[in-house]
């Protein structure tokens, strides 16, 4: 296992076609890698995107082959990878997927959403597993977006011990039918997280939306937490970009996209 891997975070911009966003997290990878990056992260669903569009974007002819370049990538880079991807079934079930993929290119674990909300679940179908995966010989695995809010069944899943490194893919922003707090909410629901299963939490949040575009003023920001819960640092909030630091510490390079 590298003692202190280097790792980026790819908070970009969100497109509408798979097409772009899969250029677009090729370039990342291409950056990262260049940066010294060992381990690049992607936010939920980045291969399609997570618009209205999703239907026409999340099928297999144009996912799959989506992924088998960035598997090519990361192996030719030897850049470890968690990217966001929609997954088939074999009875034409569509799972919201975390892919944690290794420095050769090969997929070691699929972590399926379970906490959809009631419009996600009218097209995916719900997880019911959150494997682990080796990266870079970390221990890997993903809680996805607002999963986050449901603690002890992630807990039980994943008891201290277990993971170093957990992925939060998402589009996680301040909820505005509360009093703003700051941090907001979801933050201290990272830290618990840490906390919790003594791993280090890599939040990885869109920093733009599409449907509702005047929800970009409270995206990005992407969280990286420590094993005890404390806050290392946030990227800036509303700026597509890729953020390097090296695990552990304070300290992060911002580089705009």
């Amino acid at each position: 296992m590298l003692t202190s891997p280097k790792i980026a975070i790819a908070q970009i911009a969100m497109h509408w076609t798979t097409a772009e966003n899969t250029a677009s997290i090729e370039r990342a990878m291409n950056f990262a890698s260049s940066k010294g990056a060992q381990v690049c992260g992607f936010s939920e669903l980045a291969v399609t995107g997570f618009h209205r569009e999703i239907g026409r974007e999340a099928r297999a002819n144009l996912v799959r082959p989506a992924v088998e370049r960035i598997r090519a990538l990361a192996a030719h880079l030897s850049l470890g990878v968690a990217v966001g991807a929609p997954t088939f079934g074999s009875d034409r079930t569509k799972f919201n997927t975390h892919l944690l993929i290794d420095e050769q290119g090969m997929i070691t674990a699929e972590v399926p959403k379970r906490g959809l909300t009631d419009p996600e679940a009218t097209f995916f179908a719900r997880g019911s597993i959150r494997p682990v995966g080796s990266i870079q010989g970390l221990r890997c695995s993903a809680v996805i977006c607002r999963e986050v809010t449901d603690l002890d069944h992630v807990r039980s899943e994943l008891p201290p011990g277990t993971v170093d490194l957990i992925f939060v893919p998402g589009a996680l922003r301040q909820d505005p039918d509360t009093p703003r707090t700051d941090p907001p909410e979801y933050v201290r629901d990272i830290q618990r997280l840490a906390a919790a299963t003594r791993a280090y939490v890599v939040h990885t949040n869109w920093p733009n939306a599409l449907n509702r575009p005047e929800e970009s003023v409270d995206a990005g920001g992407s969280v990286v937490a420590n094993p005890d819960g404390e806050v290392l640092f946030r990227l800036p909030m509303q700026e597509s970009g890729i953020g390097i630091f090296t695990l552990g510490e304070r300290t992060f390079s911002w580089h705009p996209q």
